[in-house]
């Protein structure tokens, strides 16, 4: 398919003015940030300077009243708190945190100073100037700050006079409060409010000015992002339509198409109109037919290839194909097998399984992973997983089957030997403890339903430890082997015989059908054949070693079905067996246990 004829040139020019949109989109979001900062900014810069400016006519509204204050209670903390606001308004005293106009009025009912050594210490001019205020408004800001601090000396000079003398009359007070109310001081004081007024004036003249520019550029930008928004929604639209005609479906249609090639399905026809006749989609309708004959040879070369055995089958279970995986596996050439029955290769014991498949094959099932045995030529057994599926006719009936087989011996003999090594002494190859306590337990069960009887024996080697220092654990091991396979072949197959550790061995023994539960004799039979066999010469390590076997036995009566106890009664009755002389058996008795 020539891609060309799709007109790539409108295309690129879409996405090329898509891609120069999105950078103008990246740097409008920019800008709006930007200019978003700086109306911050500009506002910020407005607030602080009024507060500033309050702060400075507040303070003299603070000392004015705190002067008076103190003029006529006398209350030292009252010029406490007006040298402290003199000193931070001349940056000679640290701030206190959360500093402001209505700081002093709050603290006017503390009798303490607030602490002030957790601010910042910092002149009210010089705070002024960092906020940005221009050169003309931090003038009037200075003289009014000057006239305030002329207006402190006058105040100071009424404190002084009322502390001329202690305690002051009332005429003295009387003077001093006439200094701080006469015309001269309302001169002072209008001047000062006069100079903040105007400097406020000019404050808010001047940051409007700065903020409605800022919140016009802002809208400005704004304005333009989503512009660029609107032209960015319109060409991804374009973009959209030019790519649908590219592929000549819609994209979901092309998704399912690529899912169904990607899954194999060669044989679903594409559907193609005039219009997308050079599109993507006819590409892959080209494609789907080259694949489709691509995969019929890759499939006759997988099936004669394959190492499992694919075979078909009509619906009598006549053999129809045979493969050379079937050929490895069963032993069979496809001359031999075709025209066959397949129940040639099915063992006598299996032959039900056939019938069984055909009926469910018939019935259209499915089989899945069957395991099974089929016969091998030489007459072996070999170990499969089998599936099954039904082959159909163009009408939907069933004709036949196809089954693939996978040998699975090797798969089988590993979890065969992870089976014994879970269950079995390595060493010695007898049950080990947990193959032990299962059947311990199974006995227990069977003893508990009634009319069943069985002992547990347990046995130490008498003389193995001097063996095992002397020639070395190999040695040692040789004898344990040895004494597993004498054990072995004194007591039955349906006997259980475990190595318990090192050299301690515990044999179930399950008494005779027509013994009398009352007698012992049919154990003490054999505990006496086990002590006579092992108490033969052992060949090991190129020399002749003796070692004798000390053993108890406990046997399961009723009311006790309690394994582990009758575990422990052997146990005790093997150590009575080694106090009594070694190379003997005792049997456990309660009254000896308790008594």
């Amino acid at each position: 398919m020539d891609l060309q004829q799709h007109k790539p040139g409108k295309f690129q020019r879409l996405l090329y003015l898509m891609l120069f949109i999105v950078v103008l989109l990246g740097i409008s979001f920019f800008v709006v940030v930007f200019e978003q900062t700086k109306y911050q900014q500009a506002v910020e810069s407005r607030e602080t300077s009024l507060k500033l400016a309050e702060e400075l006519r507040q303070s003299s509204s603070d000392l004015a009243r705190l002067v008076r204050s103190y003029v006529i209670t006398g209350n030292p903390v009252y010029k406490q708190q007006f040298q402290a606001i003199v000193d931070i308004r001349d940056g000679k005293r640290a701030r206190p945190e959360n500093y402001s106009p209505a700081y002093w009025e709050y603290q006017a009912n503390t009798i303490a100073m607030p602490d002030s050594q957790t601010g910042t210490t910092v002149a009210l001019v010089e705070l002024m100037r960092q906020a940005g205020v221009t050169r003309e408004e931090l003038d009037n800001l200075t003289q009014s700050k000057a006239a305030s601090d002329q207006l402190v000396a006058l105040e100071h000079q009424a404190m002084s006079l009322v502390e001329q003398k202690i305690p002051a009359s009332a005429q003295t007070r009387l003077r001093a409060l006439m200094m701080l109310a006469d015309d001269g001081f309302v001169a002072a004081k209008a001047d000062i409010m006069g100079h903040i007024i105007a400097t406020e004036q000019m404050i808010i003249a001047r940051t409007e000015q700065t903020v409605r520019r800022a919140d016009q550029r802002l809208k400005l930008a704004t304005f333009v992002l989503f512009l660029l928004g609107g032209i960015l929604v319109w060409l991804i639209f374009s973009v959209g339509k030019a790519i649908r005609q590219i592929i000549g479906c819609p994209v979901p249609e092309l998704e399912r198409t690529l899912v169904n090639i990607g899954n194999g399905d060669f044989l679903t026809p594409i559907r193609l109109v005039e219009d997308n006749k050079n599109s993507v989609l006819a590409w892959l309708a080209k494609t789907q037919q080259k694949l489709a004959e691509l995969n019929w040879a890759h499939f006759k070369a997988i099936i004669d290839s394959s190492d499992d055995a694919i075979i078909s089958k009509n619906i009598h279970g006549i053999v129809s194909s045979w493969n050379r995986g079937a050929e490895k596996i069963f032993g069979y050439s496809a001359n031999e097998m075709i025209g066959q029955p397949l129940t040639c290769i099915i063992p006598h014991e299996r032959q039900h399984e056939e019938p069984e498949i055909l009926a469910r094959i018939a019935a259209g099932e499915k089989v899945d992973h069957f395991e099974t045995q089929r016969l091998h030529k030489n007459g072996k057994l070999v170990d499969v997983s089998v599936s099954i599926s039904p082959i159909y006719d163009s009408k939907g009936g069933v004709i036949g089957a196809s089954k693939i087989a996978r040998d699975i011996s090797i798969a089988k003999a590993a979890e065969a030997e992870i089976q014994r090594l879970a269950f079995y002494d390595a060493l010695t190859g007898l049950a080990n403890r947990s193959l032990l306590q299962d059947r311990l337990q199974q006995l227990s069960n069977k003893a508990s339903r009634g009319h069943f009887t069985f002992a547990v024996l347990f046995m130490d080697l008498d003389n193995f430890k001097t063996l095992n220092d002397t020639q070395g654990h190999a040695a040692g091991d040789a004898l344990l082997q040895e004494v597993a396979r004498r054990l072995q072949s004194v007591v039955r197959a349906s006997d259980t015989v475990a190595r318990f550790a090192g050299d301690e061995f515990v044999v179930l023994l399950a008494s005779e059908h027509n013994a009398d539960p009352t007698s012992v004799d049919w154990l003490e039979t054999v505990m006496d054949k086990i002590i006579q066999v092992l108490a033969q010469p052992y060949q090991v390590a190129g020399i002749s070693h003796r070692c004798t076997v000390s053993i108890g036995a406990a046997i399961c009566r009723h009311p006790l079905f309690d394994g582990s106890e009758l575990m422990k009664q052997a146990d005790h009755a093997m150590y009575q067996a080694k106090y009594a002389g070694k190379n003997c058996y005792q049997i456990f008795r309660h009254e000896a246990a308790t008594g």
